[in-house]
């Protein structure tokens, strides 16, 4: 008959096994599956999987005092707090509890690896995104300048956005920029996908915007990791338009950052490159004016002098041609006299030749040299042939008239 266990001596073979093989604190790497605090006792619950495939799964616990210590090792090393997702090196006793199985008691943490791992994911995203040859795309864009209309992607309540604001709103110069936020998330699970619809959004009114500044204040190593993803760095490559990225961190460079056209430590020093490249487009127009007005000043007074000088050789020739014009509309107003006299005698003579023409044609000039007219019934008789004989006649001289009848 084989042996038969019960399954409390089974479990407490186990426990004895596992207690013979890991007699020691032992460190493991792992991700974290789910964080869990618990409020009353401070005892925190974990559940780990394989940080390189999760196909190992197991429980784990801090207890409080640990909890705390280790919770505040790994915030002062990388300034995030340990949450779900993190790779983490933890030195863990491993326990199997006849009641509850195996379990893992956390008593320290490397945070040292979980930074390493981060700088181990971006360097595979820098080198895909330079075998894809997009590690120069956002570079190569040209700036249309002097830039004033700007495109924003960043949380509304994040504090480097209201910085960013509030110095290009209040510059010295009074320069005026057109600022809209496209607003997203700048942390957390859904930031990736929230900054991809965002620059999604800016894409489509491109023609819009100038360049678009990439924003957030400052943060952990851990939690700037969401502008280490692959996506979100493809996404500033790809943007049509210039990327000022201000991550707001002054130790690595993102992979976003190494993307942008150009990065900055913080979003107000984005702000300070916009304000003083206007500056020296404001400067280079001031100039230009005062370049203008200096030239047009020595050019009129060029013409001015010119102007005098051309007034005087007017004047002169002005006066000696008004003389000259003078003398010979004299003449000419004499010729015109003459031939306006010659013109009105030889009208004068013409006029009073037809005037002797017309008068010997005259009715009374002719009665005058002795002649007649006969009329019959109020009309001039002027042919024999009209001359009715049965009836009495006129004969007109000039001094009167006399009425006959004739006889045959």
């Amino acid at each position: 008959m084989p042996t038969v266990y019960s399954l409390s001596e089974l479990n407490s073979h186990i426990r004895q096994t596992m207690e013979d093989s890991y007699p020691d604190s032992i460190w493991i790497s792992a991700e974290i599956a789910s964080f869990n605090q618990n409020a009353f006792s401070g005892h925190c619950y974990l559940e780990l999987v394989d940080a390189e495939g999760h196909q190992a799964k197991s429980k784990a616990m801090i207890w409080k005092k640990t909890n705390e210590i280790i919770r505040t090792k790994f915030e002062i090393k990388t300034g995030q707090k340990l949450q779900q997702g993190l790779k983490v090196q933890f030195l863990v006793k491993v326990e199997f509890n006849i009641q509850y199985g195996l379990s893992l008691i956390v008593w320290d943490i490397e945070p040292d690896y979980t930074i390493g791992e981060m700088a181990k994911k971006r360097a595979l995203v820098v080198k895909k995104m330079q075998e894809n040859g997009l590690d120069q795309l956002n570079k190569s864009l040209i700036l249309d300048g002097p830039i004033q209309r700007v495109a924003i992607i960043s949380s509304p309540t994040a504090a480097g956005y209201q910085d960013f604001i509030s110095h290009l709103s209040e510059n010295e110069p009074e320069f005026a920029f057109r600022l809209e936020l496209f607003p997203a998330q700048m942390q957390g699970v859904d930031a990736i996908p929230s900054i991809l619809k965002a620059f999604e959004q800016v894409k489509v009114r491109k023609k819009d915007f100038q360049v678009v500044a990439f924003i957030r204040g400052g943060g952990s190593t851990i939690d700037l990791q969401v502008f280490d993803d692959y996506l979100v760095a493809e996404a500033v490559a790809r943007c049509p338009l210039p990327v000022f990225s201000g991550i707001g961190h002054q130790k690595d460079e993102s992979v976003s950052d190494m993307m942008a056209n150009r990065s900055f430590k913080t979003p107000t020093a984005v702000a300070d490159w916009l304000i003083s490249d206007l500056s020296q487009y404001d400067y280079q127009a001031k100039e230009q004016i005062r370049f203008i007005s200096q030239t047009l000043g020595f050019r009129l007074n060029e013409i001015e002098n010119g102007f005098e000088s051309i007034h005087f050789q007017m004047s002169n020739r002005f006066f000696q041609k008004t003389q000259l014009a003078q003398t010979e509309s004299h003449k000419v107003l004499s010729h015109l006299h003459s031939a306006f006299q010659r013109a009105i005698f030889s009208q004068k003579e013409q006029f009073q030749n037809l005037e002797a023409r017309i008068d010997l044609g005259n009715p009374i000039s002719i009665l005058k040299r002795g002649f007649v007219r006969v009329s019959q019934s109020k009309k001039w008789i002027k042919k024999k042939s009209d001359l009715d004989v049965n009836s009495p006649i006129k004969i007109h001289w000039m001094d009167g008239n006399v009425q006959t009848i004739l006889n045959n």
